[in-house]
């Protein structure tokens, strides 16, 4: 639940709280980063940091963050990690762990992850492991990492090739996102991210329905549809939207934190997403294999006759028009697909649960069982 929220100028600060009672506080705005010293403070995050970050990013940030924490007795330790799909591997796992052994870690101290999801992933699995949990603090740099990756509690690496194979529950302290990092990201990257946006305009009513969240004055689908092909990092729009998808995953999170029940919802596109990252070798990014993800979902639900195909060309529509895939390339092997999609947590013997629109753009069932071989046939077709 939200428990408290205030208004800072261009900031909202949001004390939060799972079902299991693990509290969280999300800052959000422009110049949030500045707000790390005072957050430290207030979580009691120990005396010794090791900050995970990508190369070449944020250094003048970095550099300040020292001189501001050095300042009130903290030291500050760096430690840079490929960003994307690479670091969430077991080897830079061992790295993390060994780096807080020779900083002789206690449970106290705090591994923040700097970066876009992957380095907040493997931040949240590394903390939840060491000594049996640490303090964890995220701050998402990436649009797909601010709305997504970084909140939520899920944590994860990559093994064998598949995505998130391993992984548990595990909640950050705090959360900071400054929407001026989004200044440094590159094109694609902010579209890869838009692919997850797109998904809770995708689920705004069902969440609505089921939660606390209560929709604006307008829905989310309908200010994508008059501004999403003028998105950027500066659009005076970004922020509310950016907020939008926030508090929408924070309510269902809030409600289910351990995915028992609503919470599966959120995996809208992402089941065959993880699949076609993996049968890419993560040639595929995220935000790129979740638009196809959601594209397959809504073809299933007009061959089930549970969404018209008018709305289907709704939301296919949002993903085209800002340069998002909507099929699969002819280079993509249907039978390694199928391999790893059903090696996917929510497979059920030849079947695998499935996001589904249904009734109305807005509104999903998020108990659909699809059978293995209906998923074959379809995709076959979807090339």
């Amino acid at each position: 639940m939200l428990k408290h929220k205030t208004h800072y100028g261009e900031s909202l600060n949001l004390n939060w709280q799972s079902v299991l009672h693990v509290g969280t506080r999300v800052v959000v705005g422009k110049g949030t980063l500045a707000k790390l010293p005072d957050l430290l403070a207030q979580i009691d995050a120990g005396k010794k940091i090791l900050l995970l970050k990508p190369p070449n990013l944020f250094i003048q940030e970095i550099d300040y963050l020292k001189t501001e924490l050095h300042a009130k007795s903290i030291s500050v330790h760096v430690l840079e990690i490929p960003d994307g799909e690479a670091c969430k591997s077991i080897d830079y796992l061992i790295k993390v762990w060994n780096a807080m052994h020779q900083l002789k870690f206690s449970r106290k101290d705090t591994l923040v992850g700097f970066g876009g999801g992957s380095v907040t992933d493997i931040a949240g699995f590394a903390a939840s492991t060491y000594l049996r949990g640490i303090n964890l603090v995220t701050i998402p740099t990436t649009l797909l990492a601010q709305v997504d990756a970084a909140i939520g509690g899920k944590t994860a690496v990559n093994f064998h090739g598949g995505k998130n194979l391993i992984g548990n529950y595990y909640f950050a302290k705090a959360v900071i996102v400054d929407t001026d990092t989004l200044a440094t990201l590159p094109r694609t990257q902010f579209t890869s991210g838009l692919a997850e946006v797109i998904k809770y305009a995708l689920l705004e009513k069902t969440i609505a329905n089921e939660t606390e969240y209560s929709m604006g004055p307008r829905p989310l689908l309908q200010v994508l549809e008059n501004s999403i092909a003028d998105l950027a990092w500066n659009n005076e729009l970004l922020p509310g939207i950016l907020i939008a998808s926030m508090k929408m995953k924070l309510a269902v999170v809030a409600q289910d934190a351990l995915e028992s029940g609503l919470r599966r919802c959120l995996n809208l596109g992402h089941t065959l997403a993880h699949a076609l990252e993996s049968t890419s070798n993560f040639a595929l990014s995220h935000g790129e294999a979740v638009a196809i993800g959601i594209a397959f979902a809504l073809h299933l639900a007009v061959s089930h006759k549970q969404l018209s195909e008018s709305d289907s060309h709704r939301a296919l529509n949002l993903l085209e028009v800002v340069g998002l895939p909507t099929k699969m390339s002819a280079g993509i092997s249907v039978p390694i697909l199928l391999d790893h999609l059903f090696r996917d947590k929510k497979r059920e013997g030849e079947a695998i649960k499935m996001i589904l629109p249904k009734d109305e753009l807005g509104m999903v069932d998020y108990n659909e069982l699809i059978k293995r071989e209906e998923i074959e046939q379809r995709l076959t077709h979807f090339l």
